[in-house]
């Protein structure tokens, strides 16, 4: 009698394995046939400007004051401060910031700030 309780067992455990798996492959085949149709979406490429100001820092601590602070500007991209030719050149997203934004946010920090020009 055990033996037929666990043939019977092993029979239904089976079959809902393969009733799962079927289920599986066929959500497998909607999700492909759906995604095969539906438009695919392009990310807009988002527009990067790029700024370099005229800071009159003169030590390190001046670099790590204006590496620390303006990183963290919202929209800030990347930046690079360089205290041999007293520059900080910032990427940024100009829809969450701007060039007066920024040079405002180095003169808090205490240093004059003016747009370098481009040669």
């Amino acid at each position: 009698m055990t033996k037929i309780i666990i043939l019977a067992l092993a029979a239904i455990i089976a079959s809902s394995a393969t009733a799962s798996a079927a289920n599986f492959q066929e959500a497998t085949n909607f999700v492909e046939q759906t995604s095969d149709n539906a438009p695919k979406k392009k990310k807009a490429a988002k527009e990067v400007k790029r700024v370099v100001f005229n800071v009159h820092m003169h030590c390190a601590s001046c670099v790590k004051k204006v590496q620390e602070n303006i990183a963290f500007e919202k929209g800030v991209k990347d930046l690079k401060v360089s205290l041999d030719e007293h520059t900080v050149d910032i990427l940024y997203d100009p829809a969450k910031t701007s060039e007066q934004t920024l040079k405002a946010a180095i003169e808090a920090l205490g240093y004059h700030a003016s747009v370098k020009a481009e040669k």
